[in-house]
């Protein structure tokens, strides 16, 4: 495909999917240790999830925050595994390489595949199609986590986690929000490493007091 358009949804959820086992498979264990232990999920040397959703954070958590050599795992996938790829899966992830963590609000949902979302912090306004959100998602919902844009439109990555008060006043959240400066919000979270902050922030504060995934 030349160019990803919503009309591609299907194609690219399905391809994302089989993505995101491809690289998950790759992770050395020392990748899955690194990451368990930025998230407090390492103990007795084995990485300890409860559920099936904090399986799917901490992969999602893998893929897009975890970045070792400065690029995330979709990235590193695309460099060492190229020829195991097709055109559509190296365009996705050249998409995926560059998915940037949000905080945003739902200001208005169709009900069938379509919400549209602000940044909370940035004010950014962004349209996300999402068949399942769409459909459960509310005008004033906050969710955080990783989107994949496309010109017109975003898609989620699959680890979003509604962002709850308990969430926003842990201690490690609240730590790299008052890193953030009013005049330099948007800055900041353009950085990738600081958008990798924030999403080790609440991912491991989501695992910790479990809420639901999204």
């Amino acid at each position: 495909m030349t160019e990803c358009i919503e009309k591609d949804y299907v194609d690219i959820r399905r391809c994302g999917v089989e993505l995101h086992s491809k690289i998950f498979k790759k992770l050395t264990l020392e990748d899955r240790k690194s990451c368990a232990k930025h998230l407090g999920v390492w103990h007795h040397k084995q990485v300890v999830l409860e559920t099936d959703d904090d399986m799917d954070l901490f992969m999602d958590y893998a893929i897009y925050a975890y970045r070792p050599k400065l690029f995330n795992m979709a990235e590193r996938y695309r460099r060492l595994f190229c020829h195991e790829c097709n055109a559509f899966e190296l365009k996705l992830l050249g998409h995926m390489s560059k998915a940037h963590y949000a905080i945003y609000q739902i200001t208005h949902t169709n009900n069938v595949d379509k919400i549209e979302a602000v940044d909370v912090f940035s004010k950014v306004s962004y349209q996300i199609v999402d068949h399942h959100l769409a459909k459960t998602g509310y005008e004033g919902l906050i969710l955080a986590g990783y989107l994949i844009e496309f010109g017109g439109f975003a898609i989620q990555t699959g680890g979003s986690v509604i962002v709850t008060r308990e969430i926003l006043q842990s201690d490690q959240v609240v730590k790299i929000i008052d890193q953030m400066q009013d005049e330099s919000i948007a800055e900041f979270l353009s950085d990738p490493i600081n958008g990798a902050k924030l999403a080790r922030s609440i991912v491991g504060a989501t695992i910790k007091s479990g809420p639901s995934e999204t």
